[in-house]
């Protein structure tokens, strides 16, 4: 194995709709962030909530 280090921030959009532990539809790509450093991401489940 080799580790990398980050450095790009892609914006993806999901659902909530799993299936055996994997997302049941095509995650698309929407962006990459380039306003973003990878450092600058929080982790999943923190920050800003989803517009519903």
């Amino acid at each position: 194995m080799t580790l990398i280090e980050p450095g790009l921030v892609a914006e993806i959009a999901v659902d909530t709709a799993r299936e055996r532990g994997a997302w049941r539809h095509p995650v698309p790509l929407m962006r990459l962030r380039q306003d973003m450093a990878p450092g600058q991401v929080p982790a999943f489940g923190e920050g800003a909530v989803p517009s519903a």
